[in-house]
């Protein structure tokens, strides 16, 4: 799902226009007459300037992380989730030792919550000034007007994130579908390609799937699916692409280093994945896994996984007929 405790944007690079919030921060800036102006955004890992509208020579710079203790103003409306309107800081002796007041001068201090759609605050929107202020309530009014056109902003970067999500992962699992699956997998191949690194598809079925859904219900097959996912979730690594691509069969791309590692590789998915059915309480389920690498040359995914699923079949029916052989 989509996470509102990590940084929205990188620079001047993100998903809505940060010109239009310069120009949103210019325009309260010269209506208020406040030489310094910010939009800050706040996570765990710390502050960072968003946008900035700066006449008046202050020390922050846009980007820079400052970490999540410091004494700040915005700190403290990001963490009380409340306005706040400091306009005499010197005189007052719950403000006047911040940095902001003792090294960068400020005097005046205006900022309320920013908020991602669903409530959690996203940032802060805050004036600054040299100079003591007497804001009114109509002041107070159109910066939240203001605000809300930033929080407008916020929700459709919400809305877009959450429509990619459901386009691109499977419901049950919550891993990639097969046209993310294909999409993604496609770009590493390509990437492989010019880097010269070794590429490695696994085409995994669950054994005796049907039989299980047969004999217990969908509701313990789509569990045993669940858990398979999050066994390859949980032990490969981020970079892997995991999907499904349909009923029980998983595929995993995966950039190795050393080839030979590719059967302990199969061999922890599967046991990992028994050790996670008995932990769960479901019956005891067997994976046959095939898989391929890339060979050098430019080729579709849908080569590369037409391989793997022909190695998963061979070791398929080589299960069958051992079982057969009991």
């Amino acid at each position: 799902m989509f996470e509102t405790d990590k940084w929205a944007f990188s620079g001047v690079d993100g998903q809505i226009s940060l010109h239009k919030w310069q120009k949103t921060m210019d325009l309260i800036t010269g209506l208020f007459s406040a030489p310094s102006g910010y939009i800050v955004q706040a996570t765990s890992k710390g502050y960072r300037v968003v946008i900035r509208n700066n006449e008046g020579g202050s020390s922050f710079e846009t980007n820079p992380i400052l970490p999540p203790q410091t004494p700040l103003f915005c700190r403290h409306v990001a963490e009380t989730n409340n306005i706040l309107y400091i306009n005499d800081a010197s005189n007052n002796d719950a403000w006047n030792t911040l940095p902001e007041v003792v090294e960068d001068g400020v005097e005046s201090y205006l900022g309320l919550p920013i908020h991602w759609p669903e409530g959690e605050v996203f940032g802060t929107l805050c004036l600054k000034d040299t100079k003591i202020t007497s804001y009114t309530d109509e002041y107070f009014e159109l910066i939240e007007q203001l605000r809300d056109l930033i929080e407008d902003d916020l929700a459709l970067v919400y809305s877009y994130e959450q429509m990619r999500e459901i386009a691109m992962l499977d419901s049950l699992t919550d891993i990639y579908n097969r046209r993310a699956l294909n999409l993604l997998a496609q770009q590493k191949l390509n990437l492989a390609l010019r880097l010269g690194f070794d590429v490695c598809c696994l085409f995994i079925d669950i054994n005796d799937f049907k039989k299980l859904n047969d004999t217990f219900g969908h509701e313990v097959g789509d569990k045993a699916l669940i858990i398979l996912a999050d066994t390859l979730k949980n032990h490969l690594r981020d970079a892997d692409i995991v999907g499904r691509l349909g009923g029980d069969e998983f595929v995993a791309v995966m950039q190795l280093s050393d080839k030979s590692k590719i059967s302990y590789i199969m061999d922890k998915i599967s046991t990992e994945y028994t050790n996670a059915l008995l932990k769960e309480g479901v019956c005891d389920l067997s994976l046959s896994i095939g898989y391929s690498f890339t060979n050098k040359q430019k080729q579709p995914f849908e080569a590369l996984l037409n391989d793997a699923d022909h190695a998963m079949y061979k070791n398929k029916q080589a299960y069958r007929l051992a079982k057969k052989a009991q």
